[in-house]
């Protein structure tokens, strides 16, 4: 298989392929919380394995993934519906109980970083399609991902896209290290995964303990005792289960990319 990640390519290889194709991958993801079972790079891992299979199906190359991602102190209400009392301060997955904390940079920060990467690729390598495969769904991640999207864009010197896998999954979007999550990692990085990490499926998984929370719960809707609902219990992921249905969503991408790159309605 012709190689895409541009780390192990020549100088002419690089512009070779970008003679054919100007079209460029950037995974990006934070070094994140994920609960025991599962490894702190779960976001910029899926990422990266996105990034690769659109590449090997669209053209294009895939930069180094970015190991870089933000986060913001959760809102009274938020933590309410996770099951804390509303007047702590935590940001993002990192609870009192985790036993190791994120890796989460500045807003600032992450956007200075993103902005010098796409200006780059453009003025220094002159890439003309650059494709931000992100990772992670913390909301101020996003909105600085999503602003400079939209401000080199205006610029007309290039088209930036910013695509998130785990947007297309078809039973809840920001559910955190249940089980769509665990099954992907299972399918990808089987390794990885250690569900013997968390207590005997017979006993709950309460939000607060284990920094496990599904979708429902961050909308607002929270079970009565604030645990992990049972379909999606992480301790239920099947390797199987996990490949299908990441191979769906990357499959639902693809066809995403190609109209967009292309122009297509």
């Amino acid at each position: 298989m012709k190689e895409r990640r541009l780390q192990f390519l020549r100088p002419e290889e690089i512009i070779e392929e970008r003679r054919k194709n100007a079209l460029i991958f950037l995974p990006v993801g934070p070094l994140e919380w994920h609960g025991p079972h599962l490894p702190l790079g779960v976001d910029p891992l899926r990422a990266e394995a996105a990034a690769l299979y659109l590449a090997r199906r669209l053209g294009g190359l895939v930069l180094p993934t970015l190991f870089i991602g933000t986060e913001r102190e959760r809102s009274p209400e938020m933590l309410r519906s996770i099951g804390f009392s509303g007047a702590e301060y935590i940001v993002g997955m990192d609870f009192p109980a985790n036993s190791l904390a994120s890796l989460y940079f500045r807003e600032e920060t992450l956007a200075v970083v993103m902005r010098d990467f796409l200006e780059m690729l453009v003025e220094k390598w002159l890439f003309e399609k650059i494709v931000i495969v992100n990772g992670h769904g913390g909301e101020n991640h996003l909105a600085v991902l999503v602003r400079l999207q939209k401000e080199f864009n205006a610029r007309k010197c290039c088209r930036v896209l910013m695509v998130m896998p785990t947007l297309n999954y078809p039973r809840g979007a920001w559910s955190h290290a249940t089980m769509e999550e665990t099954a992907t990692l299972m399918a990808l990085y089987p390794s990885t995964v250690k569900l013997e990490a968390l207590p005997s499926p017979k006993k709950k998984l309460a939000n607060v303990g284990w920094a496990i929370v599904d979708d429902l719960t961050f909308r607002g809707r929270p079970t009565a005792d604030h645990t992990v609902r049972r379909k999606e219990d992480p301790r239920l992921a099947k390797k199987d289960a996990g490949r299908r249905l990441w191979t769906e969503t990357l499959q639902q991408l693809v066809s995403f990319l190609r109209k967009e790159l292309n122009g297509e309605k």
